[in-house]
């Protein structure tokens, strides 16, 4: 969900090995943000200045025999348990690829997520505005345990399917198993894309749906649902009960002509404890050459998934080396 990393900015060669390197690329923020309205045990965010960096290490190489290997390491300041950022590397996953399809393993996507896309346009700072209480990123049941999953994947045509897997290294509890599909393509000028995904624990089954169209006017629509089957909402913003959740969906436009991007959202989950909803909006503008000025705002009518008050909002720029 946070940004993509643009722009190698160092290549090494291994000897030995054919093809092989690695590339390093970069990413800053600098701005401000804020929040008010408390919500349970969590509190507003003070206004404040912001900065963050993540450094990529993006790792490929082709075996003698054509198939190819690689991955990705991920250096973050937000990720550390130091509160002002000790860096700490996140995302690991590598992968196998060839004629066969794609094995990738590590902290990587399991087929739930890889096949829907979220409804979300744009950036922020802080994520405001697809991190308000009716934000939800169609994560499934991934992370159920140490977050090491393995997924197959093969493409054909417009057509692509996977299937995961999410060990318990305890013994104790069931593998969490997912599958899912999607497709893309393009008709008199509109991009068109859709998904559908389930995944199992064998306590919870929940399964989802996603689509979208990109028109040459610069309009984009996305939509998303998704059958949760009674899995926990908002485990650790401030509830003093933890709600279940039925199910959710949402909705998503966006606008973009020439540097500028605009768009909006609205997302609700259905609850045991009623209806948690929220909606976002966001502007993006590039500058060229690696810099986005960015601003971003998030209400909802519980506490904001990214730790503030029920509304959130940030100002600033996005810089890719």
């Amino acid at each position: 969900m946070k940004k993509l990393l643009l722009a190698s900015t160092a290549l090494v060669g291994f000897a030995g090995a054919a093809a092989a390197e690695v590339s390093l690329s970069g990413y800053a923020e600098i701005g401000v943000r804020g929040g008010s309205g408390d919500f349970g045990t969590v509190t507003a965010i003070e206004t404040q200045f912001h900065n963050d960096v993540v450094i990529n290490f993006n790792f490929s190489g082709s075996t003698d025999n054509g198939l190819d290997f690689g991955g990705k390491v991920q250096l973050d300041d937000s990720n550390g348990s130091n509160p002002n950022g000790t860096p700490a590397f996140d995302d690991e996953a590598f992968f196998v690829s060839g004629t066969f399809g794609r094995v990738t393993l590590g902290e990587t996507d399991g087929a739930f997520d890889w096949a829907l896309s979220e409804i979300y346009s744009g950036t922020s700072l802080n994520d405001d505005h697809s991190t308000h209480a009716g934000a939800y990123w169609f994560t499934g049941l991934d992370g159920s345990y140490d977050n090491q999953i393995a997924r197959y994947e093969y493409s054909f045509g417009d057509f692509g399917v996977a299937v995961s897997a999410e060990n318990d290294d305890s013994g104790v509890g069931d593998a969490v198993w997912g599958l899912g599909g999607k497709w893309a393509g393009t008709f008199s000028g509109v991009d068109a894309a859709a998904g559908i995904a389930v995944q199992d624990n064998g306590t919870n089954t929940v399964w989802g749906l996603s689509g979208s169209v990109v028109m040459q006017q610069g309009f984009s629509l996305s939509a998303g649902y998704a059958d949760l089957d009674g899995t926990a909402f908002h485990t650790s913003n401030g509830y003093t009960t933890v709600p279940l959740s039925d199910s959710w969906w949402g909705l998503g436009a966006a606008y973009t002509t020439g540097a500028l991007t605009v768009g909006a959202n609205y997302g609700a989950f259905d609850t045991d404890m009623g209806t948690v909803d929220g909606w976002g909006l966001v502007a993006n503008y590039d500058l060229g050459g690696g810099a986005v000025a960015m601003a971003g705002y998030g209400s909802g009518d519980a506490a904001s998934w990214n730790g503030g008050g029920k509304d959130t909002w940030s100002v600033g720029l996005g810089l890719s080396f």
